[in-house]
């Protein structure tokens, strides 16, 4: 079944992790569109600071809410508020997520379940918030943002790699399903982004030196800009894309996924960490 497009011209758009970075990025794209968007960030100060940039980009309306989309009943809260206040989502995306590098005898369950609760039961709690009403009224479309690290294994990021290859797995799963009722799904992974994530990840055991996390940031700061991403947000809603890579890396990473050896592949895994 083909899902109904989305006409983004009013549509109701809710991003989660819209404080900064990526979200506030695709926040301001869906704006350009004159979307009504719902800027969500467990920050709700710079939650504010994006919808009023939304407002002044050309959104009709730009409202901003402060949640953890790791808690589920706060989830299901905001679905309710939202719900009451402008009806079924046309469009959510989640975005909202943290990194942890280290390896796995280096990171406590705590750090595991952090990292788990925002990048993978997140999107489940606003899928289950928030679906139902999409589905009900059959259209709508959902974007979960993950990484290309998603399917690049690597000796020092196992949670992470695990938390964003989970979400590629249940979006294409979910988008089986919902795609029945009019509901599209797509997933967007990008490569290196020019963001703050450095600012909301954990280093842990060996990587937890100040080196490594200054040589992380400067990669970042190399990265694409995030209105790339947004922009590949946007194409995933109009196109109805099931799976959206962003920068070469990210294709070639793919590529490699997809053709290389599972032999090559671990050996990437080991060596592609600071050069050890």
């Amino acid at each position: 079944m083909t899902t109904p497009r989305i006409d983004l011209d009013g549509a109701v758009v809710l991003v989660t992790g819209a404080g900064g970075g990526i979200g506030a990025a695709t926040a301001l794209a869906f704006a350009e569109r004159c979307s009504n968007v719902l800027a969500v960030d467990i920050d709700e100060v710079s939650a504010k600071q994006t919808a009023e940039a939304c407002r002044a980009t050309g959104s009709r309306m730009a409202l901003a809410y402060g949640c953890d989309v790791a808690d589920a009943e706060a989830v299901a809260d905001l679905a309710a508020g939202v719900h009451s206040e402008h009806g079924p989502l046309d469009v959510l995306v989640n975005n909202a997520g943290v990194g942890l590098t280290g390896e796995l005898l280096g990171m406590t369950l705590a750090d595991w379940h952090w990292v788990r609760s925002i990048n993978l039961d997140g999107p489940v709690n606003c899928l289950r918030a928030f679906g139902p009403a999409m589905l009900e009224r059959r259209r709508g479309h959902v974007v979960n943002v993950s990484s290309a690290l998603a399917y690049i294994p690597r000796a020092t990021e196992p949670a992470y790699v695990a938390t964003k290859s989970g979400l590629i797995a249940l979006s294409q799963s979910v988008r089986a399903d919902w795609r029945r009722s009019g509901v599209g799904v797509s997933v967007v992974c990008p490569g290196v982004t020019n963001t703050a994530i450095i600012d909301h990840t954990r280093f842990v055991g060996r990587r937890d030196d100040p080196r490594v996390r200054a040589r992380t940031a400067g990669l970042f700061r190399r990265g694409h800009p995030p209105a790339k991403v947004a922009a590949a947000i946007i194409d995933a809603v109009d196109r109805d894309r099931p799976v959206v890579f962003v920068g070469w890396e990210a294709r070639v990473a793919w590529a490699v996924h997809r053709t290389a050896p599972v032999r090559l592949q671990q050996r990437l895994a080991t060596v592609l960490t600071d050069g050890r």
